[in-house]
């Protein structure tokens, strides 16, 4: 079973994400979890997440692979993992 990375408790939500964003992709792309964790960063400043579609060489034109990507995510996608109040 793959082991996910023990973070602290400031860096939580973020990692949190990219985690999510790591199995979406994982399960939308030939590329395992552990592949697509080290895909995934986000920008020191204003929080967007990256995602290095190339770094995976997969076969295929990039902006096909990332349509594939983006169709597979719904509204509810992260929506299930936040926290209710």
């Amino acid at each position: 079973m793959t082991q996910l990375p023990v973070v602290p408790d400031s860096s939580q939500v973020l990692t949190t994400f990219k985690i999510y964003i790591a199995k979406h992709l994982s399960k939308t792309l030939p590329v395992t979890l552990e592949q697509a964790l080290a895909g995934v960063d986000y920008r020191k400043k204003g929080g967007d997440f990256i995602v290095a579609l190339l770094r995976f060489r997969l076969p295929g034109k990039v902006a096909e692979i990332a349509a594939k990507v983006i169709d597979g995510v719904s509204p509810l996608f992260m929506a299930q993992f936040l926290p209710l109040r």
